[in-house]
């Protein structure tokens, strides 16, 4: 089964950072090429402060995203800062009762797993015109792992490196780490039991990223995770001898813990990367390198 088809309508939000004028212009070529008709939502380029509009308007946005039947799949524009802000002004019944796909990155974390906790939506991390679209074109292995999640196509990941060997199956939650901590102890944060975590960073200081692991840590149900793919954490950076590498606290983590654990898999804030589903079961297979997700 397809999740999107030739001739659905697709519509890109900003949820988070302004964006400028013509910034979305490759981005939704690309989408009119993969036979999606394209829309821009209202406030798409709007600018207040450092996000895209007003928190109310960037709802807006999203909630007439998700009762338009016409539409089958939304797209945010870019990253940044500023999607929590929004999440109290969304209608979660009406969201629930309207479901479809919503692909993001970074800021976007915050969103999809909102939706997923509160909604039960799938969501696609790993993809944002904008920024993928700054430099030549879009990067061979996002273009394939788009078109194979479009067609619904099961797909067999070999990457990263094991810091605890084994097998689990759970489903797949998180993105961005800094994002994610934005939601502990909100009504936002989704339940850890029988997840398998993602987690990446970008330009955060070592002790940081030993201190939002610990913060997820001490979250309800982080004892009963299955697994935790750790995916690129770029430009992270010792400041002091003895905080410690990133290579050194993920493994420190992963010490502690009985659950199959990789990390240097292909996600993140680099060129080159995996798009993968937020909200949907997959396998992890630490010993071979593997992650599994299942056709549609």
């Amino acid at each position: 089964m397809k999740l999107l088809k030739h001739g659905d309508k697709v519509i890109i939000v900003s949820p988070s950072s302004c964006i400028e004028p013509n910034a979305l212009d490759n981005g939704i070529n690309w989408l009119k090429n993969q036979g999606f008709e394209v829309a821009v939502a209202e406030h798409t380029y709007d600018s207040f402060s450092y996000t895209a509009g007003t928190d109310n308007n960037r709802a807006i946005d999203i909630n007439k995203a998700f009762a338009d039947n016409e539409i089958k799949a939304i797209f945010c524009s870019r990253g940044g800062a500023g999607s929590t802000k929004m999440l109290d002004y969304l209608d979660f019944d009406l969201i629930k009762n309207n479901k479809k796909p919503i692909f993001g990155l970074s800021d976007s974390t915050a969103l999809q797993n909102a939706l997923y906790h509160k909604c039960s939506i799938v969501s696609y991390t790993g993809f944002l015109p904008v920024y993928d679209f700054k430099c030549d074109g879009l990067d061979d292995k996002i273009t394939t792992s788009l078109q194979n999640i479009f067609n619904g196509k099961e797909q067999t990941i070999c990457s990263s490196k094991a810091l605890n060997g084994g097998k689990a199956k759970g489903i797949l939650i998180g993105g961005n780490l800094s994002v994610l901590c934005y939601l502990c102890g909100t009504i936002y944060f989704p339940n850890l039991e029988n997840k398998i975590l993602l987690l990446e960073d970008i330009g955060e200081k070592t002790y940081k990223i030993d201190l939002m692991l610990n913060q997820l840590r001490q979250q309800p149900n982080f004892d009963k995770l299955k697994g935790i793919v750790f995916g690129k954490f770029t430009d992270c950076i010792e400041i002091n001898d003895g905080d410690g590498s990133v290579e050194n606290i993920l493994k420190n983590l992963a010490l502690s813990l009985n659950i199959p654990v990789v990390f240097d898999f292909d996600y993140g804030h680099i060129k080159s990367r995996y798009v993968l589903p937020i909200g949907r079961e997959v396998e992890l297979d630490a010993d071979n390198l593997m992650l599994k997700i299942p056709s549609l």
